[in-house]
């Protein structure tokens, strides 16, 4: 365990981080329980209604017990921004501070998490016009995308992954906008909105590949690819972020022939361990977090640890 150093003031908020399938959501609602608190959700696809089960979002019986935000909120047909997000995360931080609870914010996606707890500067958002030239530009010819970015801003062009056709369209789409992102530092810095205790679950990289591929085969079993085509098949259409989610990719290329059904699970893993290693890298750079090692350990001492951390 890596401890942070203490507060002087005591904590009002608790974050509590971690990989996907480390066991995060289990514990923030053992936790919540614990507190009397509520859970601000920090994921942007568990906004959606109708991708409950590929977003892993709670259970009705869990919500009966715990109060959570921002889930569910959104039509499959909406977009979901940072920006947006974090304009009701932290209505909801200080509303469920004002009636006296604790807001447990709980989720893996960094920048969501960022976005909840403190004060970010977001640019100002690129026209569908400006962003579907970007993204065709990036999707069809990459190197030309990245030219054009460093046109537009040489700073940037220098930090973003070049290699990635979606972060290149994101930068070139703000560029073409007349806006430029924030250093990836910024998102780093060690202030917050309240005093928050910051804790990270981590767990064996072995493990949590075992537990990836165990969830993939529960989420198919429970009906993934029927809810997905049913969203696909919406009659409002799937919003360009909803489609984000893993697992419509996927679905669309078994429509198209592309992707057999029998390697439809693998697929899928594969995917979600390269973002629960993505989101480790997160959990790892952000500062003042205390981090616990939960193998070997049931939800409920994990749950004990954290209430632990959080009040000494």
């Amino acid at each position: 365990m890596k401890s942070a150093r203490p507060s002087p003031i005591s904590p009002m908020v608790l974050a509590v981080l971690g990989p996907t399938a480390v066991g995060k959501s289990a514990v923030a609602h053992a936790v919540a329980l614990a507190l009397g608190g509520e859970i601000v959700v920090a994921d942007p696809f568990q906004r959606y209604r109708g991708l409950e089960i590929a977003a892993d979002g709670p259970r009705p019986g869990e919500r009966d017990e715990v109060p959570y935000h921002l889930v569910g909120d959104l039509a499959l047909n909406e977009s979901s921004t940072a920006a947006q997000y974090a304009e009701l995360a932290h209505a909801a931080i200080d509303d469920i501070l004002a009636r006296g609870r604790v807001p447990v914010v709980s989720g893996g996606t960094g920048l969501y998490v960022r976005a909840a707890l403190a004060d970010l500067e977001f640019p100002p958002q690129p026209d569908a016009a400006v962003r579907d030239a970007a993204e065709h530009l990036a999707a069809t010819d990459l190197p030309a995308a990245v030219a054009r970015l460093r046109e537009l801003d040489r700073d940037v062009a220098d930090r973003v992954d070049v290699a990635n056709p979606r972060r290149v369209a994101r930068a070139l789409a703000l560029a073409m906008s007349g806006g430029t992102a924030k250093p990836s530092d910024a998102l780093w810095a060690t202030n917050t909105r309240h005093p928050t205790c910051i804790v990270g679950l981590i767990r064996d990289r072995a493990a949590i590949d075992t537990l990836i591929a165990t969830r993939v085969e529960r989420e198919i079993a429970d009906g993934l690819v029927h809810e997905i085509e049913a969203a696909i098949d919406a009659p409002e259409g799937l919003s360009r972020e909803a489609a984000q989610i893993i697992g419509v990719k996927e679905v669309l290329a078994m429509r198209a022939g592309e992707l057999d059904r029998a390697d439809l699970a693998t697929r899928l893993a594969t995917r979600t361990r390269r973002l629960a290693r993505a989101q480790l890298t997160w959990l790892r750079k952000t500062p003042g977090i205390t981090e616990i090692a939960v193998d070997g350990l049931a939800t409920g001492e994990v749950a004990d640890a954290v209430v632990g951390t959080f009040r000494p």
